[in-house]
């Protein structure tokens, strides 16, 4: 097999084909140009079928491609081994090459028939240039379409803008109303909602009996009202919803009342209803029922001790005017002590200020005789009258024959609380010696009796000679 193909490349056995064109020079040289232009040329086919196939990656036939090539350089390469085998004579080696060729080209020409039928579908240059006219009268008619469509995008860009803005400006508008709607509702206290056809809340304004607002939302009033009021309130809800009527009613809630109007909802899915808390005007309505009462009686109770003042100070008097000085500084007092009421009228008057009170006639405007000393102490009605007439009595007692009626006399007022009892004293120091008073008349019994007998206490008065001594013991109210 070595000696074979060792003979291949071994001349000695045969002549160059030179001989056979009797070496003649001008024929030598066409047959060498020739062959060496051929296989060039050949060459050049390839290379020029490689790069196409190298550029056009989505070529369908690579593979027939390259088998061209292959065929055409193979072509090329006999051409170029002719011109060899001038002065050479491998005969052999040009065989195989050609051998080699002849197998390559057998194989590109079988190949090749079953493409024809594939070759001859493709369109002709012809149809290709209609086609392109087609494709060009469509890309033109769709250029136009996509311009309509710009247009018309553009101006459904515009209505959008526009809308938008409207939008805007109206959503503007509307939250401006509601922040005025919030602003008038927390301003008038007024609490906003409606419910549906089964009475549940749909819309709550604010915050109302302890709940957030949103917390009434799909809740009936069984669910979130206490118990009294609901019975009168649902039933007054479910006539409006079946009357179509308006209606007002006024309910309490817990602690809270409110004022209630509702009306049905003009698409008749429900009802509006705006409660007005009017616990406070409830709350003034009793206070005034109650002061009314008051009035009433403290009325009848001032007349009747007026009455009594009038009667017993007839009994005193010695005269018709000495009858009007005493009746009218006593009424004066018992004005004083009603004044303090009429302030207070819900008994928050005080010890201390039923003193000064009574007290102030007496003081003139130096400095003053009394010392009064005592804690915060809130009296009753009947006890404010009947503390400020003893206080009245014992300072015109005092003014008449006791320290009052000296320049350096001195009275001293305290008052303490111990276990419930109040313990209130009368001392005058720094006038004259006093005695026992043999004569006792209508404020001796203010003094002793009257107002024990009006806060359920007892008292004591004695005149030990630097000055009269008196004291009150009563109970507080629990």
């Amino acid at each position: 097999m070595g000696a074979a193909l060792l003979s291949w490349f071994e001349p000695s056995a045969f002549t160059p084909h030179g001989f056979c064109l009797l070496w003649d020079p001008g024929l030598i040289w066409l047959h060498l140009v020739s062959d060496v232009l051929i296989a060039l040329s050949y060459f050049s086919i390839p290379l020029a079928i490689m790069a196409f196939v190298q550029r056009r990656r989505d070529f369908t036939y690579r593979g027939m491609a390259w088998l061209f090539a292959g065929f055409i350089l193979f072509c090329g390469t006999t051409h170029l081994f002719s011109a060899w085998t001038l002065w050479y004579p491998h005969y052999w080696l040009e065989g195989a090459l050609k051998a080699a060729t002849a197998a390559i080209s057998v194989a590109t020409a079988v190949l090749l028939w079953p493409l024809i039928p594939k070759a001859l579908a493709l369109p002709s240059p012809a149809a290709m240039r209609a086609a392109n006219v087609a494709l060009e009268a469509q890309v033109l008619e769709r250029t136009a379409l996509v311009a309509r469509l710009e247009r018309r995008e553009a101006e459904l860009t515009e209505l959008t803008a526009t809308l938008e803005r409207r939008i805007a400006q109206r959503t503007e508008s509307l939250a401006a109303a509601n922040r005025r709607f919030e602003t008038a509702l927390a301003a008038s206290g007024v609490t906003v909602f409606t419910q549906d056809e089964r009475l549940a809340y749909t819309y709550m304004s604010k915050d109302e009996l302890g709940l957030k607002a949103e917390e009434f939302l799909g809740r009936t009033d069984q669910e979130v009202l206490p118990d009294p009021p609901l019975t009168a309130l649902h039933a007054f809800k479910a006539h409006v919803l079946q009357s179509g009527q308006p209606a007002r009613g006024e309910f309490q809630a817990g602690d809270n009342w409110f004022e209630v109007t509702c009306e049905p909802l003009p698409e008749g899915t429900g009802i509006i209803c705006g409660a007005v808390e009017i616990t406070g005007r409830k709350a003034d309505e009793h206070r005034i029922r109650f002061l009314l009462h008051e009035v009433k009686h403290r009325v009848g109770n001032l007349l009747a001790v007026a009455q009594a003042l009038l009667t017993q100070s007839a009994e005193d008097a010695d005269s018709v005017p000495d009858l009007v000085e005493r009746a009218g500084l006593r009424l004066q007092s018992l004005a004083r002590s009603q004044q303090l009421l009429m302030r207070e009228p819900e008994g928050g008057v005080t010890m201390g200020a039923v003193i000064h009170a009574q007290l102030t006639p007496f003081g003139g405007e130096g400095p003053q005789p009394f010392d009064v000393t005592g804690p915060q102490l809130q009296l009753d009605p009947s006890a404010v009258l009947h503390i400020g007439m003893a206080m009245h009595e014992l300072a015109t007692n005092a003014a008449k024959h006791g320290a009052l009626s000296t320049p350096a006399g001195r009275v001293a007022i305290r008052w303490a609380v111990e276990d419930g009892t109040c313990h209130l004293t009368w001392r005058e120091s720094g006038g004259p010696r006093v005695g026992p008073v043999r004569r006792k008349g209508f404020g001796s019994q203010v003094i002793e009796w009257a107002v024990a007998q009006a806060v359920q206490g007892q008292v004591a008065l004695e005149f030990p000679p630097e000055g009269a001594r008196w004291e009150l013991r009563f109970p507080l109210p629990a």
